[in-house]
């Protein structure tokens, strides 16, 4: 249990990754809040984290609109009083294309739901964790969030985007006692992914250590799901 009594927050928590940290969190005793813009999902993903024997409130939520966000943490609070752990996952990846054939809508897409999403989120979640002075942020990013893959760059430049903005938050929110960190997934069977690749299930290790006591002080880093007790000995 080593997740007691805290709550999590994970947005795009109806399937996935969000999902599978969100059940993997719940049997580590944590209090679960997701969303998700598809109700459906969300809701059949809370019937199975509190099957699990933990509390779960679910929220149908666009992460690119601010009026909606708000509301999203103001449920959270009223429910639970604070957010220890904030997890931005939802993410959306258009069909790759050379810069010159992409059309603008599905850029401005793609950076609305994968990088201001995450800021948005952040944004009304800090003040609860400033109060406290304590917390958590896992931010999810790609390896293309370090490396040049052609044909996607709007993916990319949110990714990119994310790890520049989880840095800089680092060092702003540090003196409060908040980490904020990033992770590599991998290639994970996902919607993204038409679902090849590792299952969901096989990457929460790293989610979960970045929520507990133990990663005190490890903060403004990227970790890979896969090697990332070997990334933290250097």
């Amino acid at each position: 249990m080593k997740l007691k009594d805290k709550v999590a927050l994970i947005t795009g928590g109806g399937r996935g990754i969000g999902k599978a940290v969100a059940l993997d969190y719940a049997r580590e005793g944590a209090k679960i809040a997701i969303c998700s813009r598809t109700g459906a999902e969300i809701e059949t993903a809370a019937k199975e984290i509190k099957a699990l024997g933990t509390e779960c409130l679910a929220v149908e939520c666009d992460v690119s609109l601010e009026e909606p966000v708000s509301k999203l943490v103001e449920k959270v609070q009223e429910r639970f009083g604070r957010i220890d752990v904030l997890i931005n996952n939802a993410g959306v990846m258009i069909r790759p294309a050379p810069v010159a054939e992409t059309e603008v809508k599905k850029w401005d897409y793609t950076m609305a739901v994968n990088l201001r999403g995450p800021f948005l989120v952040t944004k009304a979640v800090l003040p609860l964790m400033m109060r406290r002075k304590s917390g958590a942020i896992i931010n999810v990013s790609s390896s293309i969030g370090r490396g040049a893959y052609a044909n996607f760059a709007a993916y990319a430049t949110s990714k990119w985007g994310i790890e520049g903005f989880t840095q800089t938050l680092a060092a702003e929110v540090g003196s409060y006692n908040i980490r904020v960190n990033s992770v590599e997934p991998g290639y994970v069977a996902t919607k993204l992914t038409g679902y090849r690749g590792s299952t969901p299930e096989s990457v929460t290790g790293v989610f979960v250590f970045l929520a507990t006591d133990e990663s005190g002080g490890i903060t403004g880093r990227m970790l890979s799901s896969s090697g990332w007790k070997s990334e933290l000995k250097k």
